[in-house]
């Protein structure tokens, strides 16, 4: 007897297999656009049940909370899109108070009140941004539709914020509700993905032969990645108790990456340059660079091979963390046994070759501090270290002050053209465009590629005009009731949400619902006005066109001017922060800053003026010679130095600063020559100089250098060498190059 499925066709089990398929892998995508449809419906619904004029409010508040997936950033942008609608409409009431019968006035006005708003939302780029973008754009919807007769101010405030918090609960309720996706797992997901790509790249920076081009891009990708979660981190504490406790440690979480991947950056380039000192002097020579090798090798053999990201075994990284542990401990006898193998070589090679275990150690401590807090954070049994839990962590994101001042200029400029427009030709649908630029000038201002996010929004806007069209004039006067209504605009949303959940057309889709929503304005009543469709249609791609010629005009967001402003602003960090600044307090500050500009300048098109390549050199120069610099500050009080030692800290510091402050070849060359002669001020060691000066006069200075290093004093003096070596390769191998090329070094 045959089974039920062996007879049925060999083409409908396969379709049914491809079906099966694609619902494993779109299954996600398909169900958040299924949950958008469903709040944009409820908020509709609602909306109208309530009698509200006009629901487009709520259903375009749903659309832009629900382009995330995850619950935590919907709750988050809801929280922040609330506060912004507030203030927006408070600044809608002062404008009218102050300028009721002046239009010139109240649209200068507010022309500059949306400036503001954009450069506090370039300033602060993460979640408190987009509550600077609402600030902006809500002054427009509220004030503008009343400008005509000024009493309709308070209706349209009060409405406004009613239809926006309708749309904030619904799509709130509806993602956290209905098969939640929660930002803790893929946070968790994410970051453990992110630790295993991490220990990928200190595998290769500790054997590999990646070329210093590919490991610049590796590690801006980690940096990248690492702001990813900064932002999902942000989001989580919005929807996770449990997460909210942990909130300190997922922020430290930042910092002890950073620091972790400058050591090993550093380890890398202390590699090649051993390599290539070493290369033209004699072949015993180059044992001090196998040597070396030797010892990263035992730190790159601990290293996990990969980390599941969904189940990543804790146990195995708490075995890790011991080996880890074992290693530190054994540094100092490896120290040891190293200088006794090199007691034959030249001064020189000595010297940079100790400087290899400093490396490793704290290579190898960062890399554990950041281990033992990703492993704290997934322990089911949470327990602080009270040490490290009053050691405080805060990410400080803010932009560039004159990108931030661009930024804000531009969408003046792109509002007060459309309402110069409106004045000079009398259209009384202009309102409409000065809305949308306001829209478009705020929401994608902060993009690395603005000009590029505003023409696809004009692509969705344009697809989202004709949907309207037809859905006004042929859908809508058939339709009877509610539920009708709701089966018409469903397939409609459904597009919109589909494309915004592809990275590539997300900007498409995003804008083709805004637009819809905002274009078809299923009125309570209806009225049938084809004049002010077409009029709203033109209005709303003016405004886009307006802020994208902005964007491609008025200080260009992806151009070299403010590629050069956050280099100068990067440089500023070192010259003025790491070597100058107060040391309470300072490698937390320039933590903070240098990561955020890095990010900035990672996310450049490498176009122009500055090549991939500069980018690179100027963002590590600055973490690796800034973080140097503050190391040495915070280990001269432990070391024993000579009396003139003060003499050469100083010229050192002034040379770096002026390096940074007035970048040039001779600048550069002189901080090199000045590490170079603090490095020669060092004596080998504390207790090689008391024996050598008393084997001087035994005749037995050999016998002195076989004495090993135990004392600790003589390991503050190998660190701080081995601090000094690596700022050294790093103006050598970062800086100095770029001197050689006109047009790079500034």
């Amino acid at each position: 007897m045959s089974t039920p499925s062996a007879t049925r066709p060999h083409g409908y089990t396969a379709i049914v297999s491809a079906f099966r398929q694609y619902v494993q892998d779109d299954g996600a995508r398909l169900l958040h656009v299924l949950k958008t449809v469903l709040a944009v419906l409820l908020a509709t619904g609602i909306s109208m049940r309530l009698e509200l004029s006009a629901p487009r409010t709520a259903m375009v508040s749903v659309v832009i909370l629900m382009m995330h997936q995850h619950t935590g950033m919907v709750m988050a942008r809801g929280f922040y899109r609330g506060l912004g609608m507030v203030v927006g409409n408070l600044a809608a009431l002062v404008l009218f108070a102050l300028f009721p019968q002046e239009r010139v006035l109240f649209l200068t006005a507010l022309s500059v009140w949306i400036g503001l708003c954009v450069w506090g939302a370039a300033s602060y780029r993460n979640y408190q941004s987009y509550g600077f973008v609402l600030a902006g754009y809500a002054t427009c919807i509220a004030a503008l539709p009343a400008i005509d007769h000024p009493y309709g101010i308070l209706d349209n405030v009060v409405t406004g914020l009613s239809e926006v918090s309708i749309g904030i609960l619904c799509a709130s309720l509806v993602s956290a509700l209905i098969l939640p996706l929660h930002v803790r797992d893929i946070l968790l997901r994410l970051g453990a993905s992110h630790f295993s790509g991490f220990l990928g790249f200190a595998r290769t920076a500790l054997t590999g032969k990646l070329e210093p081009l590919e490991l610049g891009r590796t590690q801006l990708a980690l940096i990248a990645e690492r702001a990813q979660l900064e932002n999902l981190r942000s989001a989580a504490v919005f929807e996770n108790p449990d997460l909210r406790i942990r909130n300190a440690i997922m922020t430290r979480l930042a910092s002890e990456f950073l620091d972790a991947n400058t050591r090993l950056h550093l380890l890398y380039q202390f590699r090649q340059r051993l390599r290539t000192n070493l290369r033209s002097d004699l072949a015993d020579a180059a044992n001090a660079a196998d040597m070396a090798d030797a010892l990263f090798a035992r730190l790159a053999a601990l290293l996990p091979e990969r980390i599941d990201p969904a189940h990543p075994d804790l146990e195995r990284l708490r075995e890790f963390d011991a080996a880890l542990t074992t290693l530190l401990e054994r540094l100092p006898s490896l120290q040891a046994d190293q200088r006794r193998a090199l007691m034959h070589e030249d001064a020189a090679t000595r010297q940079l070759a100790e400087s290899a275990v400093p490396h490793l150690e704290n290579a190898a401590t960062s890399l554990q501090a950041y281990l033992r807090d990703f492993i704290l954070l997934r322990s089911a049994n949470f327990s602080q270290d009270p040490a490290r839990a009053q050691r405080p962590v805060r990410i400080v994101t803010t932009a560039n002050r004159m990108v931030s001042m661009a930024a804000g200029f531009r969408a003046t400029c792109a509002i007060g053209a459309v309402s110069l427009f409106w004045i000079a030709t009398g259209w009384t649908g202009a309102s409409g465009a000065v809305i949308s630029a306001a829209i478009a000038s705020a929401l994608y201002s902060i993009m690395p590629a603005p000009a590029a996010a505003t023409r696809q929004m004009a692509l969705g806007c344009g697809a989202a005009w004709l949907a309207s069209l037809f859905f006004n004039f042929v859908v809508l006067p058939r339709l009877d009731g509610f539920v009708l209504l709701a089966a018409a605009i469903a397939p409609v949303i459904m597009i919109g949400s589909y494309l915004n959940s592809w990275p590539k057309t997300a900007t498409i889709g995003l804008g083709f619902n805004i637009y819809f929503c905002f274009l078809s304005n299923p009125l309570n009543p209806s009225i049938y006005s084809p004049t002010s469709a077409l009029d709203a249609g033109f209005a709303a791609m003016l405004g886009i066109a307006a802020a994208s010629l902005a964007y491609s005009i008025v200080a260009p967001y992806a151009g070299n001017w403010v590629t050069g402003l956050y280099l100068r602003e990067l440089r500023k960090l070192v010259a003025r922060t790491a070597c100058d600044g107060p040391l309470d307090g300072l490698r937390l500050r320039f933590d903070s800053g240098v990561r955020d500009f890095v990010q900035q300048i990672g996310a450049r098109p490498a176009t122009g003026r500055y090549s991939q390549a500069v980018l690179h050199a100027w963002s590590f120069a600055s973490i690796e010679i800034g973080r140097g610099v503050i190391d040495l500050r915070e280990m001269v009080t432990s070391a024993p130095l000579p009396a003139s030692w003060r003499t050469f800290e100083t010229d050192l510091r002034k040379a770096v600063a002026q390096a940074f402050a007035s970048p040039a070849r001779d600048t550069c060359l002189n901080a090199l020559r000045s590490v170079e002669a603090a490095l020669s001020a060092l004596p080998l060691s504390a207790h090689e100089a008391t024996k050598a000066s008393e084997a001087n006069v035994a005749g037995g200075a050999d016998e002195a250098r076989a004495v090993p290093v135990n004392a600790p004093a003589d390991l503050a003096l190998i660190r701080l060498r081995s601090t000094l070596n690596a700022i050294r390769l790093s103006l050598q191998d970062n800086l100095v190059p770029l001197g050689g090329r006109a047009g790079d070094i500034r």
